[in-house]
């Protein structure tokens, strides 16, 4: 938390420090050279953001994901220093405002680099406690949470749509991750399984590659559900059904279990109540 709290501190600042010294040009008047000195301040003050964010990424960062950072901020300050050499060469031919048009176009690049440093960072740390939280094995490339919403994962083909808990990788497969909380039943309920062979569909659509199995997870118990054309027939069966429960505008309960009918969300206007 106050990693966190320190690096929206230091962002906060960068554009705090921005909007000061660009106010602060209305009262040094119009002139070439304090213009391009403010600019330069203001390159300064982002450059430094991005290298604090960079140190923080590489704190946390899975090696992938370290070199991804490097490679963005090592070209955004090629581009800076290049755009920059410019303004500062062109000040000799007499261009003062193509000049400190280069120089601004610098500063949108370190400022463009330091948010996405930001941002890269936040996704990181959820990622590293997800991967903690729940003992997750496999690089984590995916992940939904209540903060951001990711890629909603869409089927056109068998019109199912859906977001996994988790995406992990094993191997070249890439395997969908439900995670449970409450009470972990001795094994995994059948709406649950069904849940997460809708994602394997999902996944195997999007990605062109079947994953071999997914995974639920009850707290700490795991459970791996095989995901193959049985199962895939299964759900679409499924599928089906319900379509054409909606097509006649009724559904009728298929079960007799009072407990489940009183923790539903459709109880209210349900006539077939057992409770």
């Amino acid at each position: 938390a106050k990693a966190r709290e320190a690096e929206a501190g230091v962002l906060y600042f960068a554009i705090a420090a921005s909007i000061v010294a660009t106010v602060g040009l209305r009262f040094l008047g119009t002139s070439p050279v304090q213009t391009s000195q403010t600019l330069s301040a203001i390159s300064l003050i982002w450059l430094l953001a991005a290298v604090y964010f960079l140190f923080r990424a590489d704190r946390i960062a899975t090696p992938q994901d370290k070199l991804i950072s490097e490679r963005v901020i090592l070209g955004t300050a090629m581009s800076a220093a290049v755009i920059a050499t410019a303004a500062v060469s062109l000040q000799g031919v007499q261009n003062d405002a193509l000049a400190q048009g280069f120089e601004a176009l610098a500063l949108l690049w370190l400022v463009g680099a330091s948010v996405f440093l930001y941002r890269s960072i936040g996704d990181l740390q959820m990622a590293a406690s997800t991967r903690a939280a729940y003992d997750m094995r496999g690089d984590l490339v995916y992940i939904d949470s209540a903060a951001e919403k990711p890629k909603l994962f869409v089927s056109k083909k068998h019109g199912l749509s859906g977001r996994p808990d988790a995406v992990v990788m094993d191997g070249e497969h890439h395997i969908p991750v439900e995670l449970k909380t409450g009470r972990v039943p001795r094994g995994p309920l059948f709406s649950h399984i069904l849940q997460v062979v809708a994602y394997c569909v999902l996944l195997e659509d999007e990605y062109g590659r079947a994953p071999p199995y997914g995974i639920i997870r009850y707290g700490e118990t795991a459970f791996e559900i095989e995901y193959n054309e049985d199962q895939k027939k299964l759900l679409l069966q499924k599928l089906a059904e319900m379509r054409l429960a909606i097509t006649k505008g009724e559904a009728h309960r298929n079960h007799s279990r009072p407990g489940k009918c009183i923790h539903c969300s459709r109880r209210a206007g349900c006539p077939e109540r057992l409770a």
